[in-house]
C-alpha cells in the first residue's frame, strides 16, 4: 500500500513546484497547475526565460517569450517528466527532469533531436542538477 501511494505521489507534477537553483547558477522558479508544470528561469545575466512543461499527455501551444508558438507535448513515468518540444523553425528538443525520492533535487536534461530545417539533432548531454531552495 505504502508503494502504491508513493507512485501516485511520485507521478504527480506538483512535486516540481518551488524555487530550484542549478549548477550553473541559474534560478528556476516552477508552478505546476492545471497539468502543465509553468517555468520562469532566470539565468545569471538576468535574462527571464518562460516555459512550460505538460505532464498528462496533452500537446499545449506557449504562448511568451523565446519559446512562443512552440508545441510541447509531455507526460509524467514515474518520478522523470518527459517532454518533447517543437519549436516554430522546426528544431526539437527532448527534456528529461528525474526526481530524486527525497524531492529535493532533480536532474535536467535536454538534448536537441533536430535542428532548423531538419538538420540532425547534437545528440547527447549530461543532465544538470537542480536543488529545491524553497
Amino acid at each position: 500500500m505504502a508503494l502504491g501511494a508513493f507512485l501516485l505521489l511520485a507521478q504527480d507534477g506538483s512535486k516540481f513546484n518551488g524555487t530550484w537553483k542549478g549548477d550553473g547558477g541559474q534560478v528556476r522558479k516552477l508552478n505546476f497547475k492545471d497539468g502543465i508544470v509553468f517555468m520562469e528561469e532566470t539565468q545569471t545575466n538576468g535574462r527571464v526565460i518562460l516555459r512550460q512543461y505538460p505532464t498528462k499527455g496533452q500537446e499545449i501551444t506557449m504562448t511568451e517569450g523565446v519559446w512562443k508558438d512552440s508545441k510541447a507535448t509531455g507526460k509524467m513515468e514515474g518520478n522523470k517528466l518527459v517532454v518533447e518540444t517543437t519549436m516554430p523553425n522546426g528544431t526539437q528538443w527532448h527534456d528529461e527532469w528525474t526526481l530524486a525520492a527525497d524531492g529535493k533535487t532533480y536532474a535536467a536534461l535536454r538534448v536537441m533531436v533536430a535542428g532548423a530545417g531538419g538538420a540532425k539533432g547534437k545528440g547527447g548531454g549530461s543532465p544538470e542538477t537542480f536543488t529545491k531552495l524553497e
